[in-house]
């Protein structure tokens, strides 16, 4: 197994990594052969190991698990040009944090059961705040984690939705396991570069995986008004895509378009444009990795997300002045009241 210290190193040296969440959480399945093609993609486009997410709880009876292990039990030469980060640790039918030794060990033995076999890095998707009590975080999690660890079943840690004294607490005493950190990042949530999580970060060489950095479809131009919105789909129950918030928040989209997509000549994309504003974050943040993790459920579309284009200080500088002048409706996780 490959430990920390390496795994932590090659996310210091990525690009992009790959979220596979949207290949299985969804009504409708994916073909197998619609989904292998995306995963082909994200390994042949990448730099390296390719980066890969998953979740015991994307989708239901493991489902996410389950397209992974088929998949490389149809190209096994593959699966050491792979890291697999898997999050796990969660009642899956009510989504609660389950921080306990057991309910951590069952979880962990269930992923490697679904996928097949060893796994780069496990996550616990939630800190157990219930069984932490006074405390940031619950030991027992992190204790049991580096149990399999030393069994050479995991290869190291991430974090995910933490905060700063989360991050520095853990990293105090599970630091030599500690390969990355998980938390939202996009021009419509970037609370992390404002409440200390990047700085610490920075400060401890942790490097940050940034999910939903496309805004969860804002920032796509897949989304223009709420209809776009799959039935079903979880993004109806957010405050964020409801009608009046909505036609607010994809100003954004639309000022990306106007002011950097259309003014260019290389073609780059609107979502190109949105994980190019990321990427250029690293140049302020010398001691850690912003890493965008977008998804993409056909070949092209993650073809397109890995495509690296880099802004210029004016494009940056016209982003920053907008955004920073501009009003997000709906909080990062509000959920609209029934």
């Amino acid at each position: 197994m490959i430990s920390a210290e390496e795994l932590k190193q090659i996310h210091l040296e990525a690009s992009t990594a790959y979220g596979l969440m949207g290949l299985t959480t969804r009504q409708e399945p994916l073909p197998d052969k619609q989904s292998f093609e995306a995963i082909d993609k994200a390994i042949e486009e990448s730099d390296g190991k390719a980066i890969f997410n998953v979740g015991e709880f994307y989708g239901p009876d493991f489902n996410n698990l389950k397209l992974v292990r088929r998949y490389f039990t149809s190209y096994p030469h593959k699966r050491d040009r792979v890291i697999i980060s898997c999050k796990g640790g969660m009642e899956n039918a009510t989504l609660t944090p389950k921080g306990d030794y057991a309910s951590m060990s069952n979880s962990i033995d269930t992923c490697l059961k679904e996928i097949g076999g060893p796994i780069e890095i496990f996550e616990p998707a939630r800190i157990d705040v219930a069984l932490a009590g006074s405390n940031c975080y619950a030991a027992e999690t992190f204790d049991c984690i580096v149990d399999y660890i030393k069994k050479g079943k995991i290869g190291g840690i991430s974090l995910s939705e933490v905060n700063a004294e989360q991050i520095r607490a853990i990293n105090s005493k599970y630091g030599e396991y500690l390969c990355c950190v998980e938390v939202e990042l996009s021009l419509i949530s970037r609370e992390i570069l404002s409440n200390g999580v990047v700085d610490t970060c920075n400060e401890l060489g942790i490097p940050v995986i940034c999910y939903s950095p496309l805004g969860r479809g804002l920032l796509s131009g897949a989304i223009k008004c709420f209809t776009d919105i799959p039935e079903g789909d979880f993004r109806q129950h957010f405050a964020r895509f409801q009608d009046d918030s909505l036609k607010q928040n994809l100003k954004v989209a639309q000022f990306l378009q106007d002011e950097i997509v259309s003014k260019r000549d290389d073609g780059i994309t609107l979502s190109q444009a949105a994980l190019a504003w990321i990427r250029s974050l690293n140049s302020k943040y010398p001691n850690t990795r912003l890493i965008p993790l977008p998804g993409g459920t056909t070949a092209s579309k993650v073809e397109q997300n890995y495509a690296i284009f880099e802004l210029t200080q004016e494009e940056i500088h016209k982003i920053e002045t907008f955004i920073n002048n501009f009003e997000i409706r709906g909080g990062r996780v509000e959920h609209i009241k029934k």
